[in-house]
């Protein structure tokens, strides 16, 4: 990926050429514009990092064309140069938003410091806006954990695909580990110094998509008193992972689709197109070609997401890492919680490997978890491994000995597991709203703590 996408805008032929001949050894890509009307023509159809502005053109001059710019995209770093400098104008021109005032001849190995430093400004403005938005950086995972011949192919599929530009699609059951894949796709990829930021698509409103994604306007609708950034054009530059896109509102992905194939968007109530350049990860447990048939899920965006596509293997497919895993989570339940490191019994390894595990890692997290809280000793046996009241779907063969308690309890596990741990979903289909379910997953304990 290159260092960026530089606009040029003069009408010397001389000082162009040898201003892109400079920038491109220096690994950057360069447009360029002889006039302000070719230079805001280029300004709203391309994405740039950074705009160079020669202060007199044959049509006006940059003082003219500053706040038009500006209108068009703030966030672009301008650079003023001119060869008839003053105190006035170097003012005047930095009041109207220019990152910078250089004089001509231009000294191109200043210039150079003065454009890496205007870009590395907005990267790490960019990193701080994600920083304090709702999209908290998550910690780094290790998605390829065992030696098995599914993972093995996943790792080889993973970085085949962090190398490209292209979408990927994410796929495989509850509890594979798509999130972390994605989140190790990003920092493997060209783009790994810039943010990347995660919506969940599952069990929210068109309203509420729309304003995460897009962002609006103030006064785009009630309550809207202050405008939002919204997640795509917070992540310029960087990645945006939307896990179970399959989810995702109809009437939504047309503007998804849009924003991917023009690298543009405008915000809920906005008239001005905003660019924005992101790679797109999605994730799904969904058959999502099914939902295609069934027209609930868009072909076009299915056919644009789906360019590079991974499976997660479950855990029944590579059993040789379970044992693995499993040590994996024992270690990071007992680490900082008080418990002594523990191990796991050869029966124990045995017993895990022979289950059909259908929620995955998050379920096997929850057999150790509950495991540790009633063994005894540092070896974890056979006998504390308890499958019956695993959050799997399935429940208790002795149910006519349950209480209406605990047969609640059980049926809430069956349908968050259903639900792929989605609270919102999970409570629509029990009936009964969000805070009583929340309130419920506080009653039942650690049973229900990883969702």
């Amino acid at each position: 990926m290159a260092k960026g996408k530089i606009l040029v805008v003069d009408d010397d032929e001389v000082i162009v050429f040898a201003v892109r001949n400079f920038l491109e050894q220096h690994g950057f890509v360069v447009d360029e514009a002889e006039s302000c009307a070719e230079a805001e023509i280029r300004f709203k159809a391309d994405v740039y990092d950074a705009v160079t502005l020669d202060y007199s053109l044959p049509d006006g001059n940059a003082i003219d064309l500053l706040p038009r710019l500006k209108a068009i995209d703030s966030g672009v770093p301008l650079i003023l140069l001119t060869g008839h400098a003053s105190i006035e104008l170097a003012v005047r021109a930095i009041q109207l938003g220019a990152e910078n005032f250089l004089l001509k001849p231009l000294d191109l190995p200043a210039f150079l410091v003065v454009l890496n430093r205007a870009l590395k400004n907005q990267q790490n403005h960019r990193k701080q806006f994600a920083r304090e938005s709702l999209y908290r950086p998550q910690r780094a995972v290790d998605p390829f954990i065992g030696h098995s011949m599914a993972v093995l192919k996943l790792e080889e599929q993973a970085r085949l695909a962090a190398a490209t530009e292209s979408p990927i699609l994410i796929q495989g059951e509850t509890g594979t580990g798509k999130s972390e894949l994605a989140r190790w796709l990003h920092r493997n990829s060209s783009r790994a110094s810039e943010a990347m930021l995660e919506l969940n698509c599952g069990g929210f409103t068109k309203e509420f998509l729309e304003t995460e994604l897009f962002g609006h306007e103030k006064g785009a609708f009630t309550g809207a008193v202050t405008e939002k950034v919204g997640l795509l054009e917070a992540a310029h530059r960087g990645t945006v992972f939307l896990d179970e896109i399959g989810d995702m509102d109809l009437q939504i992905q047309p503007k998804v689709l849009k924003a991917l194939e023009e690298k543009r968007f405008r915000r809920m109530g906005g008239l001005q197109d905003r660019k924005v350049d992101f790679r797109l990860v999605a994730a799904t447990h969904q058959k999502l070609d099914r939902l295609v048939q069934e027209q609930l899920f868009r072909s076009d965006l299915f056919y644009r997401i789906s360019a590079i596509q991974i499976t997660m293997p479950p855990l029944r497919e590579r059993a040789e890492d379970i044992p693995i895993f499993a040590q994996i989570l024992l270690d990071r339940l007992t680490t900082g919680s008080g418990f002594e490191a523990r191990s796991l019994s050869q029966e124990a390894r045995l017993k895990l490997q022979r289950h059909a595990w259908p929620g995955n890692i998050r379920e096997l997290r929850n057999v150790l978890e509950r495991a540790l809280m009633g063994m005894k000793g540092t070896t974890l046996e056979a006998s504390d491994l308890d499958f019956a009241s695993s959050p799997d779907g399935r429940l208790p063969d002795s149910k006519s000995n349950l209480t209406l308690k605990e047969l609640e309890r059980h049926y809430i596990i069956k349908v968050l597991s259903e639900e792929g741990g989605h609270v919102d979903r999970a409570a629509k289909r029990l009936d009964i709203p969000r805070s009583t379910l929340y309130q419920k997953l506080k009653t039942y304990g650690p049973e229900l703590s990883g969702f």
